[in-house]
């Protein structure tokens, strides 16, 4: 078990960003602010005058739909980076990104980003991997809507999930931060009672239990296998 957690797993669909690189040489650019629980750093559909790191906390990247539904896209954790893509180049951004606990970041201005730039590849290239994972993880969203159907979804993430906050426990692998079904709603673009649906079915399966309010997957192997099933 502990090597699943441990393992880079390139099929699973990334909604929670990190640089594999760090952020050692992106911090020395900018300046550390915290912010509270319920901030915004953007506003929709304008270009942002400044770029962050993600130091402590988590920062959510989302948006409201035309029908009032919350869509979540990212989860932004300690290491990562947003906003650089349109700080670059000058676009608009079209999602919200706020903070959903109290954090500690680094915020980076475009005129000292771009002049690391010049001096140091590797800056370089910790900006591209930033890039490129959002670009990615953003693909397969878009194939998974299309092709897997909303119980091999909610699995993935799952495993996700389990790949990142993944304790073992009992035998287990108990996920330790407490994800809601709203949360899961949100990020697969689901309703809230599919989504609910569909964790008591896994429940029933003997798949996955909760443990006080925590989702805790009773054997990896078997999910995938559930996976296989009803792809």
């Amino acid at each position: 078990m502990n090597d699943f957690i441990e393992e880079k797993h390139d099929d699973i669909l990334c909604h929670i960003m990190h640089l594999s690189r760090g952020i050692e040489r992106l911090e020395q650019l900018g300046e550390e602010i915290t912010v509270e629980k319920g901030q915004e750093l953007n506003v929709i559909g304008q270009v942002p005058d400044c770029c962050y790191l993600v130091k402590t906390g988590r920062i959510i990247g989302c948006e409201i739909t035309y029908s009032g539904e919350v869509r979540v896209y990212n989860l932004m954790e300690p290491n990562s980076m947003f906003l650089e893509g349109n700080l670059l180049l000058d676009a608009p951004c079209p999602i919200l990104f706020k903070a959903s606990m109290p954090s500690t970041l680094i915020r980076i201005d475009k005129c000292d980003l771009k002049r690391a730039f010049k001096r140091d590849i590797d800056v370089v290239l910790d900006v591209c991997e930033s890039l490129a994972a959002k670009f990615l993880s953003s693909m397969e969203m878009m194939r998974n809507d299309q092709q897997k159907p909303a119980g091999w979804r909610i699995c993935e993430l799952l495993l996700v999930f389990s790949n990142h906050y993944g304790k073992p426990y009992d035998g287990k692998l108990l996920i330790t931060e407490k994800i809601s079904h709203q949360m899961i709603a949100d990020m697969l673009g689901m309703n809230r009672v599919t989504v609910s649906r569909i964790l008591k079915d896994l429940r029933d399966l003997a798949l996955v239990e909760q443990i006080n309010g925590h989702l805790c997957i009773r054997s990896v192997e078997a999910i995938k296998d559930h996976m296989d099933l009803i792809c």
